[in-house]
């Protein structure tokens, strides 16, 4: 059984069922504000519908933008969690367009998640609601997907993407400084943002103390999937998305075909996640 998330088991029993939880007011005017600035300082980096900085080639923003979130955001969010270390910390921005949206899709692997759970933290800097692109999520839905997750490994046919967050997702409207902490392995989305203005939000991984950072890749060029060890945050402040790790670490080479689609689980997901509720009102399981 994997160790406890959360240093209330009343939360982690909540995340271990639904896959996320939301703590409102995590962070205070002021910390937003130093957000907001340390984002308005790298601004002109934010270009395009969305944008994450991540996948930004600009080491020095991204690092910048690690440092003030990791220290901003995790010294408020430790006292939730169990035993947990900041990995890496992004801005997720997303301008105004009423015609793009972020399809339904889970976050990478970062651990070994046989033995260890990652989880994001998700925090909006503006109000957010359906019409400016706030945060969409499917409860439950990381029983179903895949534990190895990372670029170009594909897990579902997209082809329903768009039906599935419609059928099955919940949009949460959230106040500047509310968090969602949510398992890597959750499929989440984004509406467009109708709006004229910017939606800027932030995303922390975090990772338990003792475990090891992994990485999972279909590097461009390539037919299987690569594994690598990585050095946690310094692997991921340098790493160009999509190609190969620039590291001599890697342990393994892995057939695509050992990734599930999930496209026949979803078919059926929601009998599945009512009948789960259902033994859960009964005392039967409890996760």
């Amino acid at each position: 059984m994997l160790r406890a998330i959360f240093a209330s088991t009343e939360l982690d029993l909540a995340f271990q069922r639904k896959g996320y939880i939301i703590i409102r007011e995590l962070l205070n005017e002021e910390e937003i504000q130093q957000l907001l600035l340390t984002y308005e300082n790298f601004k002109q980096e934010a270009s395009g519908p969305f944008h994450t900085t991540h996948f930004s080639t600009n080491k020095h923003y991204k690092k910048v933008a690690h440092e003030v979130i990791s220290k901003t955001v995790f010294s408020k969010a430790s006292t939730y969690l169990n035993d947990y270390r900041p990995l890496f910390g992004n801005f997720m921005i997303k301008n105004p367009d009423p015609n793009v949206s972020l399809d339904i899709h889970s976050d990478w692997s970062y651990v070994d998640e046989d033995r260890f759970q990652s989880l994001a933290i998700w925090i909006p800097l503006v109000d957010t609601n359906e019409n400016n692109g706030t945060f969409g999520l499917v409860e439950q839905s990381h029983k179903v997907t895949n534990k190895i997750r990372g670029p170009l490994i594909i897990e579902s046919s997209r082809n329903k993407n768009e039906y599935w967050a419609k059928k099955y997702g919940t949009l949460l409207n959230m106040k500047a400084g509310d968090a969602v902490l949510y398992h890597h392995g959750l499929l989440h989305f984004s509406p467009p943002n109708k709006t004229n203005h910017t939606r800027p939000a932030i995303n922390l991984t975090v990772v338990p103390k003792e475990a090891d950072c992994i990485h999972y890749c279909i590097p461009e060029g390539a037919s299987e999937i690569e594994m690598y060890a990585v050095n946690g945050t310094n692997f991921y402040l340098n790493y160009t998305n999509f190609q190969r790790p620039e590291t001599n670490s890697k342990i393994n080479t892995l057939p695509t075909s050992i990734i599930q689609q999930i496209d026949d689980q979803l078919k059926c997901f929601k009998i599945k996640r009512w009948i789960r509720n259902i033994h859960l009102a009964v005392g039967k399981i409890y996760v």
